[in-house]
Parts: C-alpha cells; structure tokens; sequence
C-alpha cells in the first residue's frame, strides 16, 4: 500500500479520491506545502454560547435597560436612513476622499450600532417600528456595501480608514454567520490589510508643538488592531499586532512626565514604549490650536479594547486603561477660571447637568454627549473615579437622561436639532457608534464573565478557541471589568 493511499477514507480508491482539503491527512504526509490561509479562513467566529441575552441579564442593571433604551430610539432613525445609504454606496462604487467620509463613515458607525443591538437580544421589533429580519437584512446590506469599496485602498482617506474598519469588522463579526461568503472575505481582507499597514508604522507625537495632539488618531489606529487580534487569533501577524495596539494606546494620552514613567504596562516600562508625548501634564489635550474636551474624551476608543477581546475570550492589553484616571480626573476636577477662558469658567463637567463646559472653543457644537457617556460607562465599570468629588455612575445616568430627552423631541427619533452639532451628515450614525459600544459595554459586565488569567502580549494565539482562559481563584466571583 502507497503511502498516499494508506491515508484515503475507507473505499476511495486513489483514482477517484477527491480530497482537496488543505488538511488532506496524505499530503501532509507525503510532505505537500499547504496554501497559506485565507484572511477569511483565519477568522473565529464569537461563541454566542457563552453569553446569556439581553432579557435574561437586563432586569438586574437599570444602566443598561437605559443604554437599550437610546440605542432603539437611534436604530429607529437609522434603520430608515439605511436603505438610502446603501443604495448611495452601491451606485457610486468608487467612492473615495472625503466623499468616503461622508458616506462610508456613516455606514460602518450605523452598522455598528445595528449589529450590537441585534445580536445581545436587546432589539425590539416594536420599539424600533421594523422586523429584526428586515433590521438585519438592510445591515448587512450596509456592510456589503462599505466592504466591497474598499479594495485594499483604504476608500481613498487612509489618515481615518483604520477607525471606520474597526468599526466595519466589529460589526461584520457580530454577524458573520449572517454574511455570505464574499462579504466575509472582503471584510477579512480589509481588516487584515489594515492591521497589517501599522506593523511598521512610526507612532507620531505632538511633543508640545503646534495645534493638533496626535491622542486621537492613536487611539483610533490602535482599535483596528484589537479587532484584527479578536478575529483571526491564531493569524501569524498577530504577536506584531499586540504590540503595536500597545504602543499606540501608551502613546495616545501619554504625557511629557511619562517619558521617564517606570511604571511596567504590558510587559514593559512606560518610558520605554515612548518616543514623545501628546497629553498636558493635567491631561488634557490641544486640537484645533486650543484646549478641545471632545478630544480629550476620545480616550474611549482606546477603552474599546474592553468590547473586543472578551468576545473572543481574550485577557484585554492593560494599555488600554492607560492614563484614564489623569484624562477623567482633568475632566471632572480642573477649574478654568474665567478669564482668561470662556464665561463662566469653572470644570469641563457641570455639576448636575449633562452639557459639557468648554474652556475655548467648541467647534462640533455643544452637545454631543453621546461619547461622554460612554467614557462615563467605562470608567464607572472600570472604578477609575476613587477620589473623585463625583461618581462616574451620576455623570452617566445625567447623560442618559439628557439624551433621552433629546430624542423624545422628534418623531424620527433623532437626537440633534437644527445647530446642536456641526452639520456634517453622519452626526446620527456616529451617535450609533457610541450607543452600541456603551451597550456591549454595559451587557458584558452584565454577563459576569471571569476575567482572563493571561497577560495581552503573553497570552497564546488561539485564545479564541478556548473560550476563557480559566481564572485564578481571586478573579472567579466578580464582574469581570469591576475591580475588587
């Protein structure tokens, strides 16, 4: 008997032995070179099974009945906007540029926020005026549609691409048994492609020169990373991955005083993952030529780690939560006397009230609270507000109520009115974004999951396929993002 045939399945001769599997148990044999996986292939799909629904986990958190709340009230207005969204990207393929800001964006942030709420149980056919298989046909059609432009070309605007994929990847993820075949490849590929064009990327800092920090555009880089590392674990990129996620989290809101921090945060010193800085001493940070809180804020995309790697049952990078504290504390405790700021002065958040103070300028208007919210959820869950004269727990709940409000102003649901924000179209869908992050945030930490006994850049690749990582006994009877 060949060595060939000694492996075929019983009454398969080799003649007419049709195995062409990549795993063909002869070929190994015999020594064939196997065809390197497919983007598509490396990807592990969630294990739903580990999680409870929406209904089962929502009675015991009044928050996260609040979240669901506001993020039916948004898909109302999104699942109608959809439709003619997808039906723009469709007919005009090679949207690129600023274009592909204005349309692309949008698509991935709604998708998001559709996804999230379609597969934690919480969408409400009656709440959201629509079936959840007509809710879920017109997002994955939003996801066809914004994969298929993108073409290994970062639709025309790599300088912001990479947050709009991780946006689009999350979302094709959460639905990717939902997606056909093409679709998955392409959103594959463009996550891959994404992740892999940062491998060698020189992390910029502002170093107190000029008027643009570099916090945000490394907090946003550095999402497509933690999205890539949750779906294809086991994809050889994904050790250069981790470490680059590290580096741009460190250096997103790393300050002039961490350039000597020995302070050890994934495996290394502080000071050692750094080559400048892009925070104040105090925290906060400059965009636009002034102290700007939405930029400031924006630490949440670094905290979206804590979204990502827990459906994939991964430890997530303690750089994720780096520098929180300081950003929320300036937030929160920093007066601003006026002058020589703006009237009245006094602390970015108000005391009882859910606006935000701006020391200078506001130049996206003055109320999009949606993404405070959202750092609020993380830092309240997270316990970053010790010491603080108020609790993260108030400023959230404030913030709900307000944008409640907000949308209970329109018919459609929509939270801004005519110059509340800057009058760029996506302002709705971005608000998707934000909901549907707090939402998962909040529905996870329902789910009293273990938290994982691995470190981020020590942890083994296939972490994915082995659901969590058994916990040390002092981790075994808390909330997994809670501290004790």
């Amino acid at each position: 008997m060949s060595l060939l045939t000694s492996w075929l399945p019983s009454g398969v001769s080799a003649a007419t032995c049709v195995w062409c599997c990549l795993g063909c148990p002869g070929a190994i044999a015999m020594g064939a070179e196997a065809e390197p996986a497919t983007a598509a292939e490396q990807v592990v799909p969630i294990d739903w099974a580990r999680f409870r629904p929406y209904e089962r986990v929502a009675p015991g958190s009044r928050d996260l009945q609040d979240c669901a709340r506001l993020l039916r009230n948004n898909a109302f207005y999104n699942l109608r906007w959809a439709p003619g969204a997808a039906e723009g990207i469709e007919r005009g393929r090679g949207v690129s540029g600023r274009a592909a800001h204005d349309v692309i964006r949008p698509a991935c942030s709604a998708a998001f926020g559709l996804a999230v709420l379609l597969k934690t149980g919480a969408f409400d056919e009656g709440a959201v005026g629509c079936s959840r298989e007509e809710a879920l046909a017109r997002t994955v059609r939003l996801i066809e549609g914004a994969a298929a432009t993108h073409r290994g070309q970062w639709w025309g605007y790599p300088w912001q691409s990479a947050l709009w994929a991780s946006q689009l990847g999350h979302a094709a993820w959460l639905l990717w048994n939902d997606l056909d075949p093409q679709t998955r490849g392409r959103v594959a590929e463009l996550v891959e492609a994404e992740a892999d064009r940062f491998i060698d990327y020189r992390v910029p800092y502002w170093n107190g020169k000029g008027g643009d920090t570099k916090a945000e555009e490394n907090a946003w880089n550095c999402a497509v990373l933690s999205v890539a590392v949750a779906m294809m674990p086991r994809h050889p990129h994904v050790p250069k991955w981790k470490e680059k996620c590290s580096e741009l989290m460190i250096s997103a809101y790393a300050t002039n005083g961490d350039l000597e921090n020995p302070t050890v945060v994934d495996g290394r010193s502080v000071r050692d993952w750094l080559g400048g800085y892009n925070a104040r001493d105090d925290g906060s940070v400059v965009n636009h030529g002034f102290i700007h809180p939405d930029y400031m804020r924006c630490i949440h995309l670094n905290l979206r780690a804590y979204v990502v790697q827990p459906l994939a049952g991964q430890p997530v990078p303690e750089a994720a939560r780096f520098n929180v504290p300081l950003v929320y504390r300036c937030l929160v405790t920093k007066h601003w006397p006026s002058p020589p700021y703006s009237k009245p002065g006094g602390t970015i958040y108000v005391p009882g009230e859910p606006r935000i103070y701006y020391p200078q300028r506001a130049d996206w208007g003055r109320h999009h609270y949606v993404f405070y919210y959202l750092l609020d959820a993380h830092v309240q869950l997270l316990g970053l507000d010790r010491d603080l004269p108020h609790r993260a727990e108030d400023w959230m709940r404030l913030r709900a109520k307000g944008l409640l409000e907000m949308q209970q102003r329109h018919a459609d649901r929509r939270i801004f009115a005519d110059g509340e924000m800057d009058t760029w179209p996506g302002r709705e869908q971005t608000a998707a974004h934000g909901l549907g992050n707090a939402l998962l945030l909040l529905w996870l930490d329902a789910q009293d999951l273990p938290a994982s006994g691995e470190k981020w850049l020590s942890a083994p690749e296939d972490g994915a396929a082995k659901a969590v990582h058994p916990p040390p006994p002092s981790f075994a009877s808390r909330h997994w993002l809670r501290p004790q």
